[in-house]
């Protein structure tokens, strides 16, 4: 298969899988190695095509709009904050922090439901992990994108109820 044409295959099989596509899946449907995926993703990205890794395999953000949340919790409501915005059609996007010596701190996420919420969550307790936002004492944002305005409207709504929400 041409170089060309094995990129417009990868993106499409991003783009239509519901799922994260891991990179040795992508190789073993191409037959090529993983660092020739890995190589393919980023032409990808510097042809501006909207693909992200996650822990879990790669994904395509399609036309969405994006919103940055400023948030503050402790660790015990981090799956209420996430199914509120999930529950309201958003996409976490990330997560970042403003740390005084290091600057932004920024982990991708690309959780979109409940299921994803609570894989999420229990990869934390198994592997006694402590979240980026413990650098902060629970201070930090999230890049939400979704279908509309709406949506997003309605998730800013949802985090002000349950007082997680920092407004200016």
């Amino acid at each position: 298969m041409e170089k060309e044409a094995r990129l417009q295959a990868i993106y499409d099989t991003i783009s239509k899988s519901e799922v994260p596509v891991s990179g040795s899946a992508l190789s073993k449907k191409f037959n090529v190695s993983r660092q020739v995926i890995v190589q393919d993703i980023a032409l990808l990205k510097a042809r501006n095509v909207h693909i992200y890794a996650t822990h879990k395999g790669y994904v395509c953000s399609h036309q969405r709009v994006r919103r940055v949340f400023s948030c503050f919790h402790l660790n015990d409501r981090m799956e209420e904050e996430m199914n509120a915005i999930v529950d309201c059609g958003g996409c976490i996007e990330n997560v970042f922090v403003k740390h005084d010596v290091y600057g932004k701190l920024e982990a991708k996420m690309n959780i979109s439901s409940r299921k994803q919420v609570k894989e999420f969550i229990d990869s934390i307790s198994q592997n006694q992990a402590k979240p980026l936002t413990d650098l902060t004492s629970g201070y930090h944002c999230h890049t939400v994108s979704a279908q509309s305005k709406e949506d997003l409207d309605s998730i800013e709504e949802s985090l002000r109820k349950l007082h997680i929400l920092q407004e200016a």
